[in-house]
């Protein structure tokens, strides 16, 4: 893998359910290079903070920072599906509430 990967966590805590797509597409319209060669991971957190961290694949090399980025990413992985899950209960709730 050799292009960077840029992962934008937005917080969308007070957001309502229903808001969450658009104002996701808003930020991440807002925030996003340009010009980036590489992979944009976007993730919704229940946070009111939203942050930006660049992986860059390619510069590691040692053992150790091998076994931390993959680590880091599994948790990646886990956080998506984690806040997914939360997106699509409170979109089954506010659908069921109709």
């Amino acid at each position: 893998m050799e292009n960077k990967i840029l992962v934008i966590y937005i917080g969308v805590a007070g957001v309502r359910s229903v808001d969450i797509e658009d104002t996701i597409h808003k930020i991440t319209e807002r925030i996003t290079p340009s010009t980036f060669e590489g992979e944009i991971i976007i993730i919704p957190t229940q946070s009111f903070d939203t942050k930006i961290e660049c992986i860059n694949p390619v510069y590691i090399t040692d053992e150790k920072l091998i076994f931390e980025h993959t680590d880091m990413m599994g948790k990646l992985q886990i956080e998506l599906n984690r806040q997914l899950e939360i997106l699509s209960e409170q979109n089954k709730l506010l659908n069921d509430g109709k």
